[in-house]
């Protein structure tokens, strides 16, 4: 439980952060600034939670053969969830706008999934090597 609270939290910071520095999202108060960026963290873990059902562990033979499709099927999950969010967000909260643009694209289909994969691997991996 700690874990996913914790990842929740480091998402929604994410988003928190780049929401205030670029314009991607126009947002009326401070307060629907942060409730928009712990929705859109808790989009980003239901897709974490999902990507781990849709990519499953393979053998070690088959690992080497499958890890490319294995990272484009994580991508596609988690840029759905991303894009999913950000567009929910907008629905639900009064006052937020969406301005989608290329550099706004990157980060939602792009650096905001991979961010979220590289959270959760070196989360996993500090959980194994604890053993908990």
């Amino acid at each position: 439980m700690y874990n996913l609270a914790t990842m929740w939290l480091s998402l929604s910071v994410i988003f928190f952060l780049c929401e205030y520095v670029t314009g991607m999202l126009q947002v009326v108060t401070l307060g629907g600034l942060v409730a928009g960026s712990f929705i859109e963290g808790a989009f980003m873990c239901l897709g974490l939670k999902l990507m781990h059902v849709i990519v499953d562990k393979l053998t070690r033979l088959q690992e080497l053969a499958q890890r490319r499709n294995d990272c484009i099927k994580a991508m596609l999950v988690m840029a759905a969830f991303s894009m999913e969010g950000a567009v929910t967000v907008c629905r639900m909260l009064p006052g937020y706008d969406l301005n989608f643009g290329i550099m706004h694209g990157i980060f939602l289909l792009l650096l905001y999934p991979a961010a979220a994969i590289v959270l959760d691997k070196l989360m996993l991996k500090e959980q194994v090597e604890h053993g908990n």
